[in-house]
């Protein structure tokens, strides 16, 4: 081979006739993609099935946390408005992670309530309860509003009753009653 004919040497090496018939055109990418398909499928059901995640063992978490508010409602007498308002949220907190695996203890409220706008779990009517309820905790902890007792009640009340509606227990077996 001269460098001068490097050129003309190189020619295309011709094509068999069985590869411009139409039917090979359009065999090969439909069986490519039958043989891309069926690999697929095999490579995702070969992995491990999604194991169910068992309920710890004990009572359900409503429970704890009805539990809880009844013994915050039982110490009326030593309410305090600050410390108060942080253990009813911290119960309602609580039960917001425990019951939809929400991360609500490290978010402020204004971030939980913009994360639980979209959320489908929660409906527009436990939205509104609480922005409601958050809104009344965050004035007596951050503004120092005043809080009576009737408030302080009126914050256990829509604890309890928004824990009662998410567990499906019926409001009127709170057994601790209003006062």
């Amino acid at each position: 081979m001269k460098p001068e004919r490097l050129i003309e040497d190189l020619s295309l090496v011709p094509l068999p006739a069985w590869w411009e018939n139409p039917w090979v055109l359009l065999a090969v990418p439909v069986a490519s993609g039958l043989a891309a398909y069926l690999l697929r499928r095999w490579w995702l059901g070969r992995r491990p099935p999604a194991v169910a995640v068992a309920a710890p063992p004990g009572p359900p978490p409503h429970e704890e946390f009805l539990a809880r508010l009844a013994a915050l409602r039982a110490q009326q007498d030593r309410w305090v408005p600050h410390p108060f308002a942080v253990e009813v949220s911290d119960i309602l907190r609580g039960y917001l992670e425990a019951r939809f695996a929400f991360p609500v203890r490290f978010q402020t409220s204004r971030e939980f309530l913009g994360a639980a706008a979209t959320d489908a779990r929660l409906s527009g009517e436990q939205r509104a309860a609480l922005g409601g309820f958050l809104g009344g905790c965050d004035r007596i902890k951050f503004a120092r509003a005043e809080a009576n007792a009737a408030g302080m009640l009126g914050l256990i009340d829509a604890a309890e009753g928004f824990i009662r509606q998410g567990a499906g227990t019926p409001s009127d077996a709170s057994g601790g009653g209003r006062a």
